[in-house]
């Protein structure tokens, strides 16, 4: 299966999954009478968990931020007093791991999720069993909302991350610097602002709806 990364190049990207801040603000939850500010957690929420998710399970960053985008473009297309936001996120890592070509067991995926949502209850974590009613009530449910998912997407698996333009403009950068870039001092200030973008990049995809917008290049100074 080619990664949802690689095929940019190769996939025609349509404009579907770009919208409007008016189109972003009359989302189906906000139909719904959710709050922009509720709607706006109960997304930072369900990045959270697939990030946590994301790292217990040992998928990579590109992984995890796919598994975000996909639930980012889900709630534009249903609300979330239909579909809890845990539920959605547990389905979006399970099927980005397998777009960008890092499955995991779906015993692992149920149990890394029941872990993080329960490891500080009262009654603290027990794995559940994999015969237990339990388990196959969670095993339906995944399978279901992740086929939900699918639909909902269309098949259509493509994101444009922006951490891939931010290694390019950092690349351009040394290049326009030129040999200045390659000292000691220019390497240091060309590392801190690589890191300092790509964290943004990150951030943005947890708390924020940018990934949903039509990126906006500026034109270089003459």
């Amino acid at each position: 299966m080619t990664s949802a990364s690689d095929s940019v190049s190769s996939v025609h990207h349509t404009d579907r999954w770009y919208f409007s801040k008016e189109q972003i603000l009359s989302s189906p939850s906000r139909s719904q009478h959710i709050s922009h500010e509720k709607e706006t957690s109960n997304r930072q929420h369900a990045a959270l968990l697939i990030q946590e998710m994301g790292q217990k399970l040992k998928v990579n960053q590109l992984c995890i931020n796919t598994a975000i985008v996909y639930m980012h473009r889900f709630f534009m297309c249903h609300s979330f007093s239909a579909f809890h936001r845990t539920k959605i996120a547990k389905a979006c890592i399970f099927l980005s791991a397998k777009v960008e070509e890092q499955p995991r067991r779906l015993e692992h995926v149920i149990n890394t999720a029941h872990f993080i949502l329960t490891v500080n209850s009262t009654n603290g974590y027990k794995p559940l069993e994999t015969s237990s009613e339990a388990y196959k009530k969670e095993v339906e449910e995944l399978i279901r909302n992740e086929t939900i998912i699918l639909q909902t997407l269309g098949f259509e698996f493509t994101v444009d991350h922006p951490h891939t333009h931010v290694v390019r403009a950092v690349q351009n950068l040394k290049v326009i610097s030129g040999p200045s870039s390659d000292s000691a001092g220019g390497c240091h200030v060309l590392s801190d602002l690589a890191k300092s973008s790509y964290f943004m990049a990150t951030e943005s995809l947890h708390l924020t709806t940018f990934s949903l917008v039509r990126p906006v290049h500026a034109a270089p100074s003459p």
